[in-house]
Parts: structure tokens; C-alpha cells; sequence
């Protein structure tokens, strides 16, 4: 079940699955609110999901969408931030009483959550149209899954990143020689290490539920490795790897290990002249392997 809360001054929705009822979380407003479970209850069909048209009584689908509104078809696995009412995780509108859902891509995060890397606090800085956590020591940044995947997939943001922050207005933090695993700052749980795209040379901290830390300029290195073509190039490489070994696959043909008599026989081969001898040695050799 998941389950989303509203900040009570701004109204954002949060999904707050995993925190404990009474958890204090820092909203992209400043305010702060508390983790609230309610209880959960079957909803009213009385606004379509989908596209947030009134539902006529008793009907079975949206007349201004078509989209299927029968409950036992629906996967009704979350809660509406307003009303508790249950409804389905993809949900654009709650159907009973029509907000709609808007859940913030940044990961829920807890007041006075510290920066993994320095301590330092962490802080709400805009890029773009995207709200991300930053450390405003260090510079490192803290994305949930969905805003950094989406980042990538703009490249074009490259140059905004590199424009809202520049390397003058932090300092660089203090990174040692050897690997440190960073605690993911939501669960406090340490983060796996992976590098990005499996050939970028930028290591990035990975919670896998809560999202993706990345030191002082690892972002603006990203966008590099993606506008330089670096994805294509590792997409290229992992279509030929494949291949090959689709040709493997497919050329190979189950072989009896080779004998002492095999050995002979290739050492002769390759340096007989004798066209007679060597047809001799072939017939000998098909002889073994088929009896």
C-alpha cells in the first residue's frame, strides 16, 4: 500500500511509505509536516481517475474518456493524500473527491536530514522547473530516481545545471583515497556505488528506494557523458557484445575433447604434403570419432 500525505501549508503530496506515523518531514516550501497513516477506505466512483470528468451514477465508464472505472478492475494499492480514500497508484484525480494527484518526484525527506558526504545542511535549490536537495557545504545534490532519470533524458538541461550551480558558490568536499559508502539520507542505510552507464568514470552513491546522491560537479559530468554520445557509444557496444555471442550460440556444436591421437593428428596435418597420407589420417580420425 502506498501512501501519500499532503504538506499542510502548501498542499504538495508526498509519498511517505516507510516513514513511522509522526515522522517530521521537511516540505520544498521550508514548513515541516508529520507522517500521518490513516485509515483506509473503498472510494465513491463520483470523478474518473483518469481525466478528472464527473461520473454519471452507476457507470461503468468515463463518457468523456472511455477509461474503465468498475473497482474490482482497479488496482486500488495507494491512498489519496486529502481524503484517505484508496485508489490506484497510476491515479491522476482521486475519485471521490477530485484532487488532483500531483506527488513530488524528490523522495520525502526528514527534518534536519545531514549531508552524507560533509554534514552539512541540506537545502532546496530549483533547476529549471525541478526542485532538488542540496548540500549547501559541498554542493552534492540528492535526487530521487524519477528527477535524475528525467535530467538525463533532457540534456539540454546540462547547461541550466551548469548555470545554477557554479563551482565558485561551494567548496569541494574532502573525498578520501579509499571507498567510503555514504549513507542514504532518507533511510540512513548505505548507498551501493555504481558507475554511471557502466563506462562514464563517474561513481554515483544509489539508495534503491530513496533516490541518487552525487558529489559537487558529478551532475554536470553526467550531462557531459550523455551530450558526448557516451550512451549511445555503451548501447553500440552492448548490441555487439550480444551479437557475438548470439554467433557463438549459434556456431557451436557439442566436441569430443581432444586426444593424445587428435594432437598427432593436427600436428601432421598442418605440415603434411603427402595428399595421400593425409586422406589416410582423415579417414582414420573419422573412424575414432564415430565408433
Amino acid at each position: 500500500m502506498r501512501i501519500y500525505n499532503a504538506c499542510s501549508a502548501c498542499r504538495r503530496q508526498y509519498d511517505v511509505t516507510g516513514f513511522e506515523p509522526g515522522a517530521r518531514l521537511a516540505c520544498l516550501c521550508g514548513e515541516s509536516f508529520f507522517v500521518e497513516h490513516r485509515r483506509p477506505r473503498a472510494p465513491r466512483a463520483l470523478i474518473c481517475s483518469n481525466c478528472g470528468g464527473m461520473l454519471a451514477a452507476a457507470a461503468r465508464k468515463c463518457e468523456y474518456c472511455s477509461a474503465e472505472i468498475t473497482l474490482e478492475e482497479r488496482r486500488l494499492d495507494s491512498l489519496c493524500p486529502e481524503c484517505s480514500a484508496r485508489m490506484a497508484s497510476d491515479a491522476h484525480f482521486c475519485m471521490e473527491c477530485g484532487v488532483k494527484i500531483e506527488v513530488q518526484a524528490l523522495a520525502a525527506l526528514p527534518s534536519k536530514a545531514e549531508c552524507p558526504r560533509c554534514k552539512g545542511e541540506l537545502r532546496t535549490r530549483a533547476v529549471g522547473a525541478t526542485s532538488v536537495i542540496e548540500c549547501g557545504a559541498c554542493g552534492g545534490l540528492w535526487l530521487a530516481h524519477a528527477t535524475f532519470e528525467g535530467l538525463c533524458q533532457r540534456t539540454d538541461e546540462g547547461k541550466l545545471v551548469s548555470r545554477s550551480m557554479p563551482a565558485a558558490q561551494v567548496r569541494r568536499a574532502e573525498v578520501a583515497d579509499s571507498v567510503a559508502y555514504l549513507p542514504c539520507p532518507t533511510c540512513k542505510q548505505l548507498m551501493n556505488r555504481k558507475n554511471y552507464g557502466g563506462a562514464s568514470g563517474v561513481i554515483l552513491d544509489v539508495c534503491r528506494e530513496h533516490g541518487v546522491w552525487l558529489d559537487h560537479a558529478e551532475l554536470e559530468k553526467v550531462m557531459r557523458f550523455i551530450e558526448s554520445g557516451g550512451l549511445d557509444h555503451v548501447r553500440r557496444r552492448e548490441i555487439e557484445r550480444l551479437e557475438e555471442r548470439k554467433r557463438r550460440a549459434e556456431s557451436s556444436a557439442p566436441s569430443m575433447p581432444l586426444t593424445d591421437f587428435d594432437e598427432e593428428f593436427l600436428g601432421r596435418r598442418r605440415s603434411e604434403r603427402d595428399l595421400g597420407s593425409a586422406i589416410g589420417w582423415i579417414a582414420e580420425l573419422l573412424h575414432r570419432v564415430l565408433s
